[in-house]
């Protein structure tokens, strides 16, 4: 079957300003990144620089060779761009026309405007490194876990090293010069079709790594305590399962410690709200840099934190907390300027049963934490599991430990 080559060409320019279309329309609703909007001018930029190409012999020369060549560089030169855009670098408008203005800079050369095969070299060269670098902007963001991600690099650079490969293939096998023999020739149809099958590709890849990004910004928000900056209930609880499931092969004793900010009602009253988010954002910021990365820490509720880390013994875990108790006092006696000063109780729990429930832990941590507040606050207490009755763990659910808590919170002030 023989290819309609100024019909491919044709339908290579309609797609290609069609994604950029879409891209520049995904762009333009997607406040939290700009980088789609990007994308879709290099993909209309593109179709009009191939638009050009198309039209050689029916419009002048330097319009459907230098004009169209420098247009088909700018559009690739902003898909790195976008790129940079979108990894949150950036963007030089100086290095993004380097390219264009250095080809245009050539064109003015006689004998590089007359000479087909040298034109099409350093065309081939200058795509080729605008997408490799494409690739590498892609691939320097790749601690952020988007699926398209890789697809995306592999995409660019394949369609680098096809056009390295189009420069021997240039100069083993020289064009014609003639303008309607370089449409009709050979190598525009394989062009042509490479470049409808990179655009249609690349236009996917980048479309569904923006909204890959967006999903992962969306579940990422809904897992963190917006004021403390740590994670909320939902992630805690979550994650205390899995360590808990992790713990039954590996029988590590797990400590959960509750954290429960002191007189913070008094903070909130006789300073006003403001002073009291200031003191749970510094809490939480101490805790979290004295708990160290590697420990499952979040905000549960009000005032009140948790942390869940394996130890090897409770006195481990009581060092643990105390470490955050006194590291908290050291720096928050600032904030409140002497009218109340910021303190900490701290309960631990010990578990090391292979099927405990996280209720039954947080139950225990809690009648410590309850302990710690009534022996009078800013101190570290401790409820070994076992002095839980079996059936109230088993039973115990988190709402009901909340009616709890700010029942004995109620009782001791």
């Amino acid at each position: 079957m023989q290819l309609d080559v100024p019909t491919l060409a044709v339908v290579t320019v309609f797609v290609t300003a069609l994604l950029g279309g879409l891209l520049l329309f995904a762009g333009m609703h997607n406040r939290a990144g700009r980088a789609p909007m990007l994308w879709g001018v290099s993909f209309l930029l593109g179709a009009f620089g191939m638009a050009l190409v198309v039209m050689r012999g029916q419009i002048p020369d330097w319009l459907s060779i230098q004009v169209a060549n420098a247009v088909v560089l700018l559009g690739m030169a902003l898909v790195w761009a976008g790129t940079r855009m979108f990894e949150g670098r950036t963007v030089r408008p100086g290095l993004v026309l380097a390219m264009p203005l250095a080809w245009i800079a050539c064109s003015l050369i006689p004998s590089f405007a007359t000479d087909v095969n040298l034109r099409t070299v350093v065309a081939s060269a200058m795509l080729s490194l605008l997408s490799c670098l494409a690739a590498w902007e892609i691939w320097a963001g790749r601690a952020e876990p988007l699926l398209s991600r890789w697809p995306t690099i592999i995409t660019l650079l394949s369609y680098g090293a096809a056009l390295l490969a189009r420069i021997p293939a240039t100069i083993l096998v020289p064009q014609l010069h003639g303008s309607q023999q370089l449409i009709m020739g050979a190598m525009f149809p394989v062009v042509a079709f490479g470049t409808l099958m990179f655009t249609v590709i690349l236009a996917f890849l980048l479309l569904n790594m923006s909204k890959e990004r967006t999903e992962l910004q969306h579940k990422t928000a809904s897992l963190i305590d917006p004021l403390s900056g740590v994670s909320n209930r939902r992630a805690f609880l979550d994650g205390a399962e899995r360590l808990l499931r992790q713990q039954r092969l590996r029988y590590e004793p797990l400590a959960l410690i509750l954290f429960d900010l002191d007189h913070f009602k008094s903070i909130n009253d006789r300073l006003g709200h403001a002073a009291g988010d200031d003191v749970l954002k510094v809490f939480a910021r101490e805790a979290a840099f004295s708990l160290g990365p590697d420990v499952l820490f979040g905000r549960i509720g009000g005032e009140e934190f948790a942390a869940l880390l394996s130890v090897t013994d409770i006195g481990e875990a009581i060092a643990i907390g105390d470490r955050v108790r006194r590291n908290f006092a050291a720096v928050a006696a600032g904030h409140c300027a002497g009218v109340v000063v910021p303190t900490v109780s701290v309960g631990v729990a010990l578990g090391g049963e292979p099927d405990q429930p996280i209720a039954g832990l947080m139950a225990a941590a809690d009648r410590a934490l309850y302990r710690a507040k009534a022996n009078g606050r800013n101190r570290v207490d401790i409820c070994p599991l076992e002095t839980l009755d079996a059936s109230a763990e088993s039973t115990l659910v988190p709402v009901q430990r909340e009616q709890r808590e700010w029942r004995g919170k109620a009782a001791v002030g």
